[in-house]
C-alpha cells in the first residue's frame, strides 16, 4: 500500500455480500482491502492490529451485532459504512444519530457513493459524539430518544423530549428547545418532519413542526396554538381537523 491509499477491513458473515462488496472495492484503486472476518470477536482483533481507515461493517452478524463490536473498543478510530438488512428500530437509531448506512441488497453506485463520502470525510472530527448516540438509540428499541443536529460550527446531541418546535426557513431549520435556546440546521424542515412525526410531532404549518406534548392552548378562531404557555404557533386552515385529532391521540 502505497501512502496515498486508504486501508479497508470488512466485517461480514455473508460470503456473496462480502464477495460483492470486495469487488466493488477493488475497482477503486485508492483504497485496499487489508482484511475480513465473520466473528466480531475476530474482527475486533484483527482491526486493532492492522489499524484500517474504515471498515464496512454487517449490522447483524451470528455471534452478535454491530454494537456489540464497537463496544470492544476503547476509542474508534476508523470510520465506518453500515450495511443491514431491514429492521426498524436498527434504521431508526441511524437516522436519529446523523450516520450513514446502506440497507441490503444495495445497489454498486450506493457502495461507490459511500466509500466517495468516506475518503472526503476520513477525517473528519466529532465522529464518536454520532456513534455515541448510534449507540444509545439502538439500545432503545421502542423509539430513539436524542437526535443528531449539526450545523458547520458544531454537533449538537439533543433530547428529543427537549424540543419545543421546528422553523422552516428555506433550506434551514431552527430547532428551538426548552430554556429558549436555538439551534440552525443546514437541513430542510421536511427532513425532520419525517423522522420526529411517529415520536408525538405534527407539521402544522409549512413553516412549523411541533411537539405535541408542549401544547398548553390552542384558539381555533385566531388559529394559533401555545407551546410550553410561551410560543404562538400559527396552524394552517388545512391542519386544524389534524391538530385535533391529533390532540385527543397524544394528550
Amino acid at each position: 500500500m502505497n501512502h496515498t491509499q486508504i486501508s479497508c477491513f470488512i466485517v461480514e458473515d455473508d460470503p456473496q455480500a462480502l464477495a460483492y462488496a470486495s469487488s466493488i472495492i477493488e475497482k477503486n484503486t485508492s483504497i485496499d482491502i487489508i482484511g475480513n472476518s465473520d466473528s466480531i470477536q475476530e474482527a475486533s482483533e484483527k482491526i486493532k492490529l492492522l489499524k484500517p481507515n474504515f471498515i464496512i461493517l454487517d449490522v447483524f452478524l451470528t455471534d452478535g451485532n454491530a454494537f456489540e463490536f464497537l463496544s470492544l473498543f476503547d476509542t474508534i478510530d476508523f470510520k465506518i459504512i453500515f450495511t443491514t438488512s431491514f429492521a426498524k428500530y436498527a434504521i431508526d437509531a441511524f437516522k436519529f444519530s446523523a450516520l450513514d448506512y446502506l440497507l441490503k441488497p444495495y445497489a454498486e453506485e450506493d457502495l461507490k457513493f459511500a466509500l466517495d463520502k468516506v475518503l472526503a470525510n476520513i477525517q473528519q472530527q466529532d465522529y464518536q459524539l454520532q456513534l455515541s448516540t448510534l449507540l444509545q438509540n439502538f439500545s432503545n428499541k421502542e423509539q430513539p430518544k436524542k437526535l443528531v443536529l449539526k450545523n458547520v460550527d458544531e454537533i449538537n446531541i439533543v433530547k428529543i423530549t427537549d424540543i419545543l418546535y421546528a422553523q422552516s426557513d428555506n433550506n434551514y431549520t431552527t430547532f428551538t428547545l426548552k430554556k429558549g435556546k436555538e439551534i440552525l440546521v443546514s437541513k430542510p424542515l421536511k427532513s425532520f418532519d419525517n423522522k420526529l412525526s411517529p415520536f408525538g410531532f405534527l407539521r402544522i404549518h409549512q413553516s412549523f413542526l411541533i411537539n405535541l406534548t408542549y401544547i398548553t392552548s390552542f384558539n381555533k378562531r385566531n388559529e394559533e396554538v401555545v407551546l410550553d404557555q410561551t410560543y404562538s404557533i400559527p396552524v394552517a386552515q388545512s391542519k386544524k381537523r389534524l391538530l385535533i385529532d391529533q390532540i385527543d391521540k397524544y394528550l
